[in-house]
């Protein structure tokens, strides 16, 4: 009898998909090495991008109409999210970027400890304090992960410490 190979989805939570470098960083570094390990990533950005159009909104010469355009997609954000997160089985969070982490990955964060849909791995390799001087995070971000099961990796080797949890997470999944 044939074995069948569990699918694992990775809801992939970061801000890095509002930029061109961010786009780089994630699709040469962070996705190649997440799909190595055989995960299939949920990315957010390229769901939600599908229902953008770029070229009907260049079209569009009145301020109410180009407003009446964002505020459609906008409604669409949350929904799509939400779905690619309860299809998920961890979420992996790229917490960098600032002081504070984006607050749409906060949200997205949030959402999944309150579903209790799975583990939850953030990173966090950017050495500026957070909250304060003991958290890297904020707190209530910090403890949503800890809950869930997951991990923060942070520095030194953030994004080493990061890929070995994820793998060793998948590994014991395989057993």
């Amino acid at each position: 009898m044939k074995e069948e190979k569990t699918v694992v989805r990775a809801y992939l939570a970061n801000q890095f998909g509002f930029s061109e470098t961010g786009r780089y960083v994630l699709d040469s570094l962070i996705k190649p090495r997440i799909t190595a390990m055989g995960i299939v990533i949920l990315d957010p950005f390229e769901e939600c991008g599908k229902e953008l159009d770029f070229a009907h909104l260049a079209r569009l010469k009145r301020h109410d109409k180009v407003t009446a355009y964002w505020t459609e997609f906008n409604a669409k954000v949350t929904h799509i999210n939400n779905a690619l997160m309860r299809d998920s089985n961890c979420l992996l969070a790229v917490l960098d970027g600032g002081h504070a982490i984006d607050d749409g990955v906060a949200s997205e964060i949030g959402y999944y400890a309150g579903i209790r849909q799975g583990k939850i791995f953030a990173v966090r390799s950017d050495f500026r304090c957070g909250e304060n001087m003991a958290a890297a995070i904020n707190p209530q971000i910090l403890g949503y992960i800890q809950q869930s099961g997951g991990s923060l990796s942070v520095c030194p080797d953030a994004m080493k410490k990061w890929f070995a949890a994820i793998q060793t997470w998948k590994e014991m999944l395989a057993r």
